[in-house]
């Protein structure tokens, strides 16, 4: 009989062994996990402002480059309104000539 209680003290030992062998693993695990987690987060973070930063830069030269074709539009308007002046002032002055002339 004594050695059926022995048997079973130890039984329970191994057995609360075991028990706190695998609390510490599952311990061990959580703070893994959470440590992978905070990298893989870490990393999702910078993909995510890397993205952003590719896309304002996107946008930027987007923004630019129609911003080049305002203004040649612009310039070319200019260009033809300063040729329609030259030519209303041409007329202007030959008809101001003529009308001296004519006086």
């Amino acid at each position: 009989m004594e050695d059926v209680i022995k048997q079973i003290v130890d039984a329970e030992r191994e057995a609360e062994a075991r028990i706190e062998k695998a609390k510490a693993e599952a311990k061990e695990i959580v703070l893994k996990a959470k440590e992978e987690a905070k990298l893989i987060e870490k990393e999702v973070i910078e993909n995510a402002e890397k993205e952003a930063e590719a896309l304002v830069e996107k946008a930027r030269l987007e923004g630019e480059e129609e911003a080049k074709k305002i203004l040649e539009e612009g310039e070319k308007e200019v260009e033809a309104l300063k040729v329609k002046a030259t030519n209303n002032l041409e007329k202007a002055i030959s008809a101001g000539i003529a009308l001296v002339r004519g006086s």
